[in-house]
């Protein structure tokens, strides 16, 4: 099993969803108090040993991918790359922001919240096309058609 966790991505993703699979099968519900609306008295639990299980996989992710200097890295530059692109919004809303988002921010008495669900609603190559746009001399032209996503 560990092997195949490890190896080459089809055998990896087959015991993934292996080990998605033991764990849906491994819970069981139960009903728990009185509730106005009876869906609400049902509670779900996964056995002991599955939820040790569990805990030191997600320890393991957390300590050996999440916290890798190349994923911190990653996590920081995107960090930046987001900060940077919602100050400068903020900076000149009406020269910067799409002119629908701009109105919004207008009409929501120019509430920084519209910007930043603007940024927030960015996927990650939108984000980067206006990161690339804003800051890097060679990149963006006046022809480019900046729409969202």
């Amino acid at each position: 099993f560990v092997q195949h966790l490890f190896g080459d991505g089809s055998k990896r993703k087959r015991e993934i969803s292996r080990l998605v699979h033991h764990f849906i099968i491994g819970v069981y519900s139960y009903s728990e108090g009185e509730f106005e609306n009876e869906i609400l008295k049902f509670r779900v639990k996964i056995n002991s040993d599955d939820l040790e299980l569990l805990n030191a996989l997600k320890k393991f992710v957390s300590d050996k991918l999440i916290r890798s200097p190349s994923v911190q890295h990653l996590e920081f530059k995107g960090q930046q790359m987001v900060l940077a692109v919602f100050e400068a919004f903020l900076s000149d809303p009406k020269s910067f922001l799409p002119e629908i988002t701009y109105q919004k921010y207008v009409d929501d008495g120019e509430d920084m919240r519209v910007i930043c669900d603007h940024v927030a609603g960015m996927t990650d190559h939108y984000l980067l096309r206006t990161f690339d746009r804003l800051f890097s001399p060679r990149m963006g032209s006046v022809f480019d058609r900046l729409s969202v996503g």
